[in-house]
């Protein structure tokens, strides 16, 4: 009775530490995706406010698109296994971007498309081109907030 106990307590002892390193990794993993969400919305505010200027400028928008780019890469890899609402953390994240995996990529991916459209008028600097990119964005934001992100 006693070795079966200590089998339990070391057994106990060698998972624990490793429970712990995944809840700690899924809660780093939050923590940078909603600090990366902040940048995509804030970056598209500033491309969004610049367009309603009477003179937008283009080294604004080229460096606002060019961050929108790099964070918008980012948000299929921000949601690894054990960062989401299991986590017990404040999250928005629907437990179906890990049960529809395949659904949420492909999301992600439309929303990347239309960001790299976005990125790559601004370099042309064709204004007509940025304003209909950039009100192509939105909606790729709003259809994944719908599918994956908890109401408020």
């Amino acid at each position: 009775m006693r070795k079966l106990a200590g089998v339990a307590v070391a057994v106990m002892l060698a998972v624990a530490p490793a429970a712990a390193m995944a809840q700690t990794g899924g809660l780093a993993a939050i923590e940078a995706r909603q600090a990366n969400f902040k940048t995509i919305a804030r970056t598209f505010k500033t491309i969004n406010d610049e367009l309603k200027g009477s003179r937008p400028s283009l080294d604004t928008l080229r460096a606002a698109a060019a961050e929108l780019r790099a964070a918008s890469q980012k948000i299929p890899g921000g949601f690894p296994a054990g960062s989401g609402p299991e986590t017990g953390a404040k999250t928005e994240a629907l437990a179906a971007i890990w049960t529809n995996r395949a659904g949420f990529t492909e999301a992600a991916n439309r929303h990347i498309a239309a960001v790299d459209a976005l990125d790559a008028a601004v370099k042309a600097g064709d204004m007509a081109r940025i304003r209909s990119a950039t009100d192509a964005v939105g909606p790729t934001c709003k259809n994944c907030h719908d599918q994956f992100r908890l109401k408020k």
